[in-house]
């Protein structure tokens, strides 16, 4: 049986058992990191900066040459695209060159100028039906109101039939595809009845 001496002493030593287990002991070199921070390891703000702009600086450059790539890649398809363009035209008007040439040469053969009239006539219908193709209208002129949008005025003429500001006659054909003006009709236009 235990004194009442002896029971307090337990009883302390049981207390700081409970504390020390409660606080860890932490060594002195510890804590004095843990309250100052690390200036051995700390990178100088200078340096942080310099990293930041050459990470900018490379991002930058590699902006640029991806830039300069989809340039050269645009222009490079802009060029193929025009290419096939005009060969897709040429391809289209090479059958009205053909009916030419076979023209011409039966124009050499027979001097009969009803058979050369015809083949006139094939080639114009075949040239019409190519610009057709491609869209091409013609825009109407004689006994249209002159439109500064779509005709020029070549020369104006009094008319006693025609009134002021109408199309008589046209020197050239104008055409449009879609909305897009491709030529004005080059137009002869009304000035009203001659003064005396």
């Amino acid at each position: 049986m235990e004194t009442p001496e002896e029971q307090k002493e337990e009883a302390k030593n049981e207390e700081v058992q409970q504390e020390q287990e409660a606080e860890p002991i932490v060594p002195q070199s510890e804590e004095s990191e843990q309250d100052t921070p690390a200036i051995e390891n700390a990178v100088p703000i200078e340096q942080q900066w310099e990293e930041k702009l050459k990470e900018a600086e490379d991002r930058l450059l590699r902006a640029r040459a991806d830039f300069d790539n989809y340039r050269k890649r645009t222009a490079k398809e802009f060029a193929e695209v025009r290419e096939r363009a005009k060969i897709g035209t040429i391809n289209d008007f090479l059958p009205v060159y053909d009916l030419f040439q076979m023209a011409l040469g039966h124009a050499e053969q027979t001097p009969d100028f009803q058979v050369l009239k015809q083949g006139m006539d094939m080639i114009l219908a075949e040239f019409k039906k190519t610009l057709d193709s491609l869209g091409l209208k013609e825009i109407p002129a004689v006994g249209q109101p002159f439109n500064p949008h779509l005709h020029e005025a070549v020369k104006t003429e009094p008319s006693d039939t025609v009134p002021e500001g109408v199309i008589i006659a046209q020197w050239k054909a104008g055409y449009k595809i879609g909305e897009q003006l491709v030529r004005p009709t080059m137009a002869v236009v009304s000035s009203g009845k001659p003064q005396e």
